[in-house]
């Protein structure tokens, strides 16, 4: 395209666009510019939505019923793989409840290529977000914290919480807390 016809073209352009509403409005009616019936989006917060046949909906108000928690305030040498981080704790529910851990540990390693995952299970089950590498630990970063929050929703019954850590080569585990709450 050369010059004159990109010229022409773009005055062409513009002048439907200038005039595009003027010549509108003089050849029929539209309603005014901004009227508030006309929406370019859907407020989901006010949808109507509907629950599927045999679908419970989620109930409001779910409660904390209480927490375990362990700790640990000395260093644990790993050789690498998974290794249990506390020991296992148990719990009744009388009904159904949700099990949401908060995993804080501090971890120390030789090697710069070093992963390290926290990994919560309840009943020998990983909890939902359990086990993901959450970054290199390094020499010297001297000691890293790492933490994550999972979930995992149970039946009515005693269960058994536990967490484990998993690092893919030989580190040391420092300092380390482990909320397990239980909601109804």
């Amino acid at each position: 395209m050369n010059k004159t016809n990109l010229l022409v073209s773009t005055a062409v352009g513009m002048a439907f666009v200038v005039a595009g509403p003027v010549a509108q409005a003089a050849g029929k009616k539209h309603p005014p510019q901004g009227n508030a019936k006309s929406h370019a989006s859907i407020n989901f917060a006010k949808a109507p939505f509907k629950v599927k046949k045999g679908q419970q909906r989620l109930r409001q108000g779910l409660h904390e019923k209480f927490m375990l928690e362990t700790w640990g305030v000395s260093t644990i040498s790993l050789l690498g793989g998974m290794a249990p981080e506390d020991s296992p704790q148990t719990f009744n529910c009388k009904r159904d409840c949700t099990v949401v851990t908060l995993n804080t540990a501090e971890f120390l390693s030789y090697y710069s290529y070093n992963q390290t995952g926290i990994c919560p299970a309840v009943d020998g089950y990983f909890t939902n977000g359990a086990c993901y590498f959450s970054g290199t630990v390094e020499f010297k970063d001297l000691y890293a914290n790492r933490s994550n929050q999972t979930n995992l929703a149970v039946g009515a019954g005693t269960h058994s919480v536990q967490t484990y850590v998993y690092t893919v080569s030989p580190a040391y585990l420092g300092h380390y807390q482990n909320d397990y709450h239980i909601y109804q």
